[in-house]
């Protein structure tokens, strides 16, 4: 509830509205046989109805690596004649030609390319032209078998950006006239063979004296004035891609493969492949990326640096391996798995999750090839489960919460029930298709109702509390898991105003081993209580009390499993790398509830005196 109250209560400065737009090594597979078959069974991912229908964009990509190639050797290129062409034609010449012209040195035209993405989901794959930094300049889709231009921005006061959800587009166009400069911003979405425009809006501004003139937007082609609070609900989930530098990470992992016109399109035999034809496949892939994250750089990623570290028998391989990627910069090495079956169809599913029960990707099965069911591609982002199954994704950074919950049917169908946000411009919620603001005590009711694990557990302990998961790591174990465990100190941080009854009450749990040999392990446990109240003439909160106790634990190693029994405390450890678990199984001492706790490492130093 804290951070629910501390995002509500947040006041923080608007960034400006104009400055937002800026105009692994493993082992190969060892013949090209091997290469060729993975991709034909990876290619089954493929929806089977886009295939032969990315030939209809031949011509496009023909003309427009033409016009490439003679502009990165050095030659003047021609206007189009367009004067026998009807309107479709005519609009496909003009914005193939006006983006190669746009070009102003061999390396643009080196930095352009095309990929293939179905952005309605109707089995019509849309031809993106894009730059390999994923900046996309025009989009094409399939209207009666032939290609229409839906939409074009190739000029440099421009851009044309993914959003974060649902195949959302966001394109900015800036007009100048004397001192006087407009925005105007339109958020739009593909639907079949037209480009959808959620919201047409803008501001014009004197960029002499520095003021505002007019806000606007366009409603049934009728320009109307509005005021700011009404632009900023429009803009703000474009301000939040800009004001977190998230466009081009979120860009990245919305963007379709860049096929770059001039590049090399021989595939080195030797790369290993992003293989995800099967549960076995995807595990083995993981450990493939896991092993490049020493040079893995978050800019030279979104540059397209990395494109050429794997092999991709197709689209979707790419897709998966850019998320699975940033997965493994917050997971690690230490990533592991289960397969469960989390809607009673027979069917199991894949879930990849990290030693703390936090869930990273969870994979189905739909024909007998996997697909991407849900991921969690920030390390500030959680996904749980709770006791009727249903699944939680909490996004979580600086600007925004939000808190969307799942359900997967026996059907198969991976349906939203509702989605609460909160951001500085207010309280959202979204359910069936509609997304409209709230009240503040709506927001907190429906905040109450979706945390639905006590406050001694986080989200994840929830997880392993109600749910079938068990953790089995991917990769082997290189250290000595005890020396980890015995050279750190590990932390469980806990709420507790509701158990208490009192405002701002936490406990802070510390655990050391020490002394461990084969067969016993002696664990310290220090716990403290705080409560702090607030100080009526200033904004922050005061220290009240703080008790603290010391508890000592003879850890015994029985059938393979640490255990423990003492202090009223009976329970068993499992030892991990970068989380420990108690698992408290019968406990007198309310300060250690019956359940699975998780503890992550606090520090290579014992705090404990």
């Amino acid at each position: 509830m804290k951070k629910f109250l501390s995002v509500l209560l947040c006041v923080c400065l608007l960034l400006g509205v104009f400055g937002c737009v800026q105009s692994p090594q493993t082992q190969p597979q060892s013949t090209e046989q091997q290469t060729q078959a993975t991709q034909q069974q990876t290619e089954s991912t493929e929806q089977p109805s886009t295939t032969g229908q990315k030939e209809l964009y031949d011509d496009i990509i023909s003309q427009y690596t033409e016009l490439l190639t003679a502009k990165h050797n050095g030659q003047e290129i021609t206007k189009p004649d367009t004067e026998n062409m009807d309107d479709r034609e005519r609009a496909i010449a003009e914005a193939i030609y006006g983006i190669v012209d746009e070009c102003e040195s061999v390396e643009a035209t080196e930095n352009l390319g095309y990929g293939y993405k179905d952005l309605d989901g109707n089995g019509v794959p849309e031809l993106i032209i894009s730059g390999h930094q994923i900046s996309i300049k025009a989009i094409f889709t399939i209207s009666n078998k032939l290609p229409v231009l839906l939409e074009v921005s190739y000029r440099t006061n421009g851009s044309f950006i993914f959003g974060a959800q649902n195949n959302r587009l966001f394109l900015v166009r800036n007009t100048f006239a004397d001192n006087m400069q407009e925005a105007t911003f339109y958020t739009c979405h593909v639907e079949g063979d037209k480009m959808i425009y959620d919201a047409v809006y803008g501001k014009v501004y004197d960029q002499e004296k520095k003021t505002v003139l007019e806000i606007f937007q366009m409603v049934d082609g009728n320009r109307t004035s509005i005021d700011e609070d009404v632009f900023f609900n429009l803009n703000r989930e474009y301000q939040k891609l800009c004001e977190a530098g998230g466009y081009s990470t979120i860009g990245k992992l919305a963007a379709p493969r860049t096929h770059l016109f001039l590049e090399d399109t021989v595939t080195d035999p030797n790369l290993p492949i992003a293989d995800f034809s099967s549960y076995a496949a995807i595990r083995k892939t993981y450990l493939a990326i896991s092993e490049c994250l020493d040079e893995f750089d978050s800019y030279a990623w979104c540059n397209g640096e990395y494109d050429n570290l794997f092999a991709f028998p197709s689209d979707r391989s790419f897709e998966y391996y850019n998320k699975l990627l940033n997965i493994a910069y917050s997971g690690g090495s230490h990533m592991g798995y289960d397969e469960v079956d989390l809607n009673g169809d027979g069917v199991d599913e894949l879930v990849l999750m990290t030693e703390d029960y936090s869930i990273k990707a969870i994979f189905t099965q739909k024909g007998g090839v996997p697909v991407l069911l849900e991921s969690v591609t920030f390390g500030y982002h959680t996904c749980w489960l709770d006791e009727e199954g249903l699944i939680h994704v909490d996004r979580e950074d600086y600007y925004e919460l939000e808190y969307s919950l799942y359900e997967y049917t026996k059907s198969g169908k991976y349906n939203l029930l509702y989605s609460l946000g909160i951001d500085r411009y207010g309280r959202y919620l979204t359910k069936d298709g509609k997304t409209e603001p709230i009240t503040y005590e709506d927001a907190v009711e429906l905040y109450d109702s979706y945390v639905c694990y006590s406050e001694y557990f986080s989200p994840n302990e929830h997880t392993r509390n109600v749910s079938d998961l068990t953790y089995t790591a991917l990769a082997e174990a290189t250290e000595d898991i005890i020396e980890v465990a015995t050279n750190k100190t590990w932390h469980k941080y806990a709420s507790l105003d509701e158990t208490t009854g009192k405002d701002f009450a936490r406990s802070n749990t510390y655990i050391t081993f020490e002394n461990a040999t084969d067969t016993q392990i002696e664990m310290n446990v220090k716990y403290n209580f705080i409560f702090s109240y607030p100080d009526p003439d200033r904004e922050h909160y005061l220290l009240d009390d703080v008790t603290e106790a010391t508890l000592n634990f003879t850890v015994r190693k029985e059938d393979g499993e640490f255990v423990f029994d003492g202090n009223g405390v009976k329970g068993r450890v499992e030892l991990g790398y970068r989380y420990v678990w108690i698992i408290i199984e019968q406990s007198t001492d309310e300060r250690f509830v019956v359940g699975n706790h998780c503890y992550s490492s606090s520090s290579s130093e014992s705090i404990i005196q």
